[in-house]
C-alpha cells in the first residue's frame, strides 16, 4: 500500500471517531483542503453565523487538495451527526452523486468556493474568481506600467477556481499590453509548488519582469522559488491569498501585492444561505458572488483577517 493510502486511512479512523456525537441543529461544512489561511477565515464566518443563527456548524475536511476523496467520508459522519444541511466546497466531479442523494433526503447543500453546476444544490457562494484574476492582472500591469512579460504559475490542470483566475489574469494582462509566459502547472502541494516554479523560472531567466500564483500554496512555493532563483524583489511578484510569510514579503518589497478572498463573509454567507434553504426562504439554485480585493504595502495596515 502507498503512503497516500494510509495518509487517507488514518485520517478517515480519526475523522470517524470524532463524529459519534449527535446533534439536533447541525450543518457540516466540508473544505476542500489546502488554503489554511482562507480556510481558517471561513471557519470563523461560518461558526459566527452558526452562533448567530442557532446552530452547531460541524467544519471537517481534507488538509490538502490531493485529499479530496476524504471529503466522502466526512459526508457519512455528517449525515451519523444529523446534521440538516451541508455546505461543502467539492473535490471532485463525484461528490455530485452525493449530493444529489442528499437532496432527495431533504438536506439542502450549500456549494462553497467552487461549484460543480449541480442542479440539486440549493445555492453557491464564493469569489467571483474570474473577476479576481483580472484584478492581478490590472495590477499587474500597473506594476510593470503596461509593458514587459509577466510568468504566469498555474495551479492544476482542471481546478475550477485557480482555472478562472488564472484565465482573468491573461485576459487582463493581455489587455494591458503584458506578454504572458507560460510557467506551466505547479500542483497543490508546497514542495511540488516550490520546485517546478523554480524550474520554471530558470528555465526562463530574464525573460519576465512579473509573476502571478493564483493560490495560497502556489504562492508559498513562488516566493520561495524567486529567493531560491535570487530575484526576490527585482521582479514584481502578485499572488493570491495571505499567510503570514506573505504579508512579511509585502512588508520587505519581495511581494509587490496579493489578492485577498472575503473568507469570513464567505463563511458567514454560507452558512446563512443554508440556514434560508432549511427554512424554505432561499430563492432556487442562489448564487453569491464576492469580490476580492487587492493588498498592497501601502494599504496592509487596513487589513483584518
Amino acid at each position: 500500500m502507498t503512503k497516500p493510502f494510509f495518509s487517507l486511512l488514518r485520517m478517515a479512523c480519526l475523522l470517524i471517531a470524532a463524529a459519534n456525537a449527535h446533534a439536533d441543529k447541525c450543518i457540516g461544512f466540508i473544505p476542500s483542503g489546502g488554503g489554511d489561511s482562507f480556510w481558517r477565515g471561513v471557519h470563523s464566518g461560518a461558526a459566527e453565523a452558526g452562533k448567530v443563527l442557532g446552530y452547531e456548524v460541524y467544519f471537517r475536511g481534507p488538509h490538502e487538495e490531493n485529499l479530496a476523496a476524504i471529503q466522502s467520508t466526512v459526508l457519512e459522519m455528517v449525515k451519523q451527526r444529523g446534521c440538516k444541511a451541508v455546505v461543502i466546497s467539492p473535490g471532485s466531479s463525484d461528490i455530485g452523486r452525493e449530493v444529489r442523494e442528499m437532496a432527495k433526503n431533504g438536506i439542502p447543500v450549500i456549494y462553497v468556493d467552487r461549484s460543480l453546476g449541480e442542479q440539486a444544490a440549493a445555492g453557491s457562494v464564493g469569489t467571483d474568481n474570474y473577476k479576481a484574476g483580472q484584478l492581478a492582472g490590472e495590477a499587474m500591469a500597473r506594476n510593470l506600467n503596461g509593458k514587459g512579460a509577466v510568468l504566469l504559475m498555474r495551479m492544476r490542470r482542471g481546478w475550477q477556481t485557480t482555472d478562472q483566475r488564472e484565465n482573468g489574469f491573461v485576459e487582463a494582462a493581455t489587455r494591458k499590453g503584458l506578454q504572458v509566459i507560460e510557467g506551466g502547472h505547479v500542483g497543490g502541494v508546497f514542495g511540488e509548488a516550490y520546485a517546478r516554479a523554480s524550474a520554471a523560472m530558470a528555465s526562463h531567466k530574464g525573460q519576465f519582469q512579473g509573476v502571478f500564483a493564483p493560490n495560497e500554496v502556489s504562492s508559498m512555493g513562488v516566493l520561495s522559488a524567486l529567493r531560491e532563483q535570487r530575484i526576490a524583489g527585482q521582479v514584481a511578484y502578485i499572488g493570491f491569498d495571505v499567510t503570514d510569510q506573505l504579508l512579511d514579503g509585502l512588508q520587505n518589497g519581495t511581494v509587490a501585492g496579493l489578492i485577498v478572498q472575503a473568507a469570513h463573509a464567505i463563511g458567514y454567507q454560507a452558512v446563512e444561505m443554508a440556514v434560508a434553504a432549511l427554512n424554505n426562504r432561499l430563492p432556487a439554485r442562489r448564487r453569491v458572488m464576492v469580490n476580492a480585493f487587492y493588498l498592497t504595502k501601502n494599504n496592509m495596515d487596513s487589513y483584518v483577517p
